[in-house]
């Protein structure tokens, strides 16, 4: 009898990522295209329903999927609430992509789909309390408590993001300033890189990036740093720095046993973590910072997609 697998679908602003997970959280396929925004909803879910087909023909799929989107949703209800990056509101997608390809959707925030996979599937060692941080384009976060999900009142609990970590910082897209998204995020290195650029200080990069014309991205920054050019270094520091600021800050609130960092900024954390490390025996209460394992995510690139996939096979 062919082994059982389950659907994910991982729903970002930039990219949709539909594949097949084993029940022991492993990716069998997945096959990635951009997110066709401009579309509009109905065009993503058409999108969705065209590369989860080959998926249902071709293999032992549960019949019930799980689904990843990048706001606040509601997942009784399988509604995406509000959408930043794109501005949708109140979309039903559990509804409209169960229409599409014939089976049972679950939905949920793709942050907190993140951290239940971590939780089940990643690098939690048997920690029953953990926090999970996304850092890429921005920065989110999500909490497990004693093996459940904290959502909050009103499914916003755990948006570290939006911490303020720097008194009349960079203007945050949610309105405030100094927010550690605004300080961390991918767009923050740019932004900082070039500023360093402006006064004059040497480095090996180029002014912008050699792919687009426009500003250097977090990627090449962190690759530069790699190779020791001294600009790159500060500004790898000025990151560290203020994460340190934020990861405290949620350490002494919550008090959890492991803080785990995914993202695509995220995958620099063998530069970050020395920072981090270093400033955290100042910031936080006690002997908090000592009891807190602070690492990368186990499961990569991928996390979002398992996220969806652990939906099923560990309902919350």
């Amino acid at each position: 009898m062919p082994e059982l697998v389950y659907l994910g679908i991982d729903v970002g602003g930039s990219k949709l990522a539909v594949g097949v997970v084993d029940a022991a959280g492993r990716v069998v396929e997945k096959i990635t295209v951009a997110t066709d925004l401009a579309g509009g909803t109905d065009r993503v879910v058409d999108q969705i329903a065209a590369v989860s087909r080959p998926f249902l023909a071709s293999y032992s799929v549960a019949d019930h999927a799980g689904m990843t989107l990048p706001g606040p949703v509601s997942p009784q209800e399988g509604v995406l609430l509000f959408a930043p990056y794109s501005g949708w509101r109140n979309v039903p997608f559990a509804r409209l992509v169960r229409q599409a390809i014939g089976i049972e959707i679950s939905i949920e925030n793709d942050v907190n789909a993140c951290a239940w996979a971590e939780y089940h599937f990643g690098a939690t060692s048997g920690a029953e309390t953990l926090f999970w941080m996304t850092v890429s384009t921005g920065i989110g976060g999500a909490v497990i408590s004693n093996g459940k999900l904290l959502r909050g009142a009103r499914q916003m609990s755990g948006e570290i993001g939006h911490l303020v970590v720097e008194e009349n910082g960079a203007v945050c897209g949610c309105g405030n300033r100094g927010c550690l998204e605004a300080e961390a995020a991918g767009p923050a290195w740019s932004r900082k890189m070039a500023a360093l650029m402006a006064e004059g200080h040497g480095t090996s990069l180029p002014s912008t990036s050699a792919q687009t014309s426009g500003p250097l991205e977090a990627r090449q920054i962190a690759e530069a740093a790699r190779r020791g050019d001294p600009l790159s270094l500060a500004v790898v520091d000025d990151v560290a720095t203020h994460l340190a600021r934020g990861i405290a800050a949620a350490i002494n609130l919550l008090d959890p046993q492991l803080f785990v960092i995914g993202g695509g900024v995220g995958m620099s954390l063998d530069l970050l973590l020395p920072a981090i490390r270093r400033e955290l025996p100042r910031r936080c209460i006690g002997k908090n910072f000592l009891d807190t394992v602070v690492v990368p995510t186990a499961l990569g690139y991928d996390a979002a997609l398992i996220g969806a996939a652990s939906l099923v096979i560990h309902p919350m």
